[in-house]
């Protein structure tokens, strides 16, 4: 039942359901994923203002201004911003306003204090002006009716502040859907609570630490994503189907590490079949990260990854992340693939497709993957600072330093 990448990640995208809808304060709203278009109810402004401490006045009263002979205007009242005049300029009157004050009716023009010359009672006006000179006029950032954003964007700052300028008190978002995590594997040591810098626990000879859990879990809430701990089972099947089955009551999606391969206690396909889960895929083309068992029961998909550490979190990222992503309700869920240059030289092929992890970097303009850490199965510390995976294709695939390769972001670059 293996499959190549692209047929693993159609597959599991096409099974990907979207999670429900909420409503929430907009204070909640940031890097949440929108559930409905934004579109502007109102102008933002709502009413022509002044992008200056300046002086409002009739454009047509400056016709005959010049630098040496300016135009005298008596100046009839003195407007704060969020303040409203009660007058209106005539011909040769002026109104003093500072910056994001109403420009009051009758005017049309403004210029700012350091280009006049001033007293208490009037302003020289030096420079000839244009009607709608130094205004900014109703819907210039935001005009009623416009698209702003369309479901599935997720709210950026950006977003943030734009909702606010429309006074927008309560969003429609995608729920934040929960992902089950369950550890597999006699060999697994949890962690225990209170271990740490100077009281570190004793890990018995020939176990290992459950690393995988806290990977797995960091990868998930990068991108949308609530996690439960569901537990940690040893090499036992009827111990795998009660987690399993808890998981499907309580999450939207559930990923366990280890027990995917071929051996003799490699229960996790034979536990998700007696949940009854229906096990789409069994292993894919790909290095690391071959050993996998993908199924969905209920529209909620399982993901079952390798219990090594590197293969796990690559299989995660490269495969199943798209799927996930959608179902977050994000629109933009499919890797944006892009071209990039290997800082490092890469001699090692696969039959398939092989996936080098690295940081990407900008140097004079072009985009390179540094991926000079140790590429191995189980090491995990090589992911440090990764943020993107380069793809080496052909088992005699020989890259040097330079050449490029296709290859996508998965995280943000900072």
């Amino acid at each position: 039942m293996s499959v190549d990448y692209t047929e693993a990640l159609e597959k599991l995208t096409e099974h990907a359901t979207v999670a429900g809808t909420e409503e929430i304060p907009l204070e909640e709203v940031y890097g949440r994923v929108l559930a409905h278009d934004v579109i502007a109810g109102e102008n933002v402004p709502a009413f022509a203002r002044s992008p200056y401490d300046g002086y409002a006045f009739r454009a047509e009263d400056t016709s005959y201004a010049t630098p040496e002979k300016g135009i005298v205007l008596k100046v009839i009242d003195n407007i704060q911003a969020g303040q409203a005049s009660g007058c209106r300029v005539t011909e040769g009157t002026a109104v003093r306003l500072m910056t994001g004050a109403p420009v009051p009716d009758g005017a049309d023009a403004v210029c700012k204090y350091e280009d006049t010359d001033y007293t208490s009672d009037t302003v020289t006006v030096k420079n000839r002006f244009g009607h709608g000179d130094n205004v900014i006029m109703p819907g210039e950032d935001i005009r009623k009716g416009s698209l702003l954003a369309h479901s599935g964007t997720v709210a950026d700052a950006g977003l943030m502040g734009t909702m606010a300028s429309l006074g927008m008190e309560r969003v429609r978002v995608y729920k934040r859907p929960v992902a089950g995590i369950i550890s597999t594997g006699n060999e697994i040591v949890e962690i225990p609570n209170g271990s740490g810098p100077g009281c570190e626990a004793s890990l018995p000879f020939g176990k290992i630490w459950n690393s995988n859990r806290y990977t797995i879990e960091a990868a998930l809430k990068s991108i949308g994503f609530d996690t439960m701990y569901l537990g940690h089972a040893g090499d036992d099947i009827k111990e795998i189907s009660r987690l399993i089955n808890e998981g499907f009551a309580k999450c939207d999606a559930i990923i366990s590490t280890g027990g995917v391969s071929a051996g003799d206690y490699d229960l996790v396909p034979d536990a998700m079949k007696e949940c009854g889960y229906d096990i789409m895929i069994r292993g894919v083309r790909m290095k690391p990260g071959m050993a996998c068992a993908y199924g969905v029961k209920d529209n909620k998909l399982y993901l079952g990854l390798s219990g090594n550490p590197a293969s796990s979190l690559t299989n995660l990222q490269c495969v199943c992340y798209p799927a996930l992503k959608k179902i977050t309700g994000t629109s933009a869920y499919r890797h944006e693939m892009i071209r990039m240059k290997l800082k490092n030289d890469c001699r090692k092929g696969s039959m398939a497709i092989r996936f080098i992890r690295g940081r990407l970097v900008i140097e004079n303009g072009e985009a390179f993957l540094d991926a000079g850490n140790e590429q191995g199965n189980i090491v995990i510390s090589s992911s440090i600072g990764c943020n993107a995976y380069g793809m080496i294709k052909g088992i005699d695939a020989s890259y040097k330093a330079g050449d490029a390769v296709d290859g996508f972001i998965t995280a943000a670059l900072w």
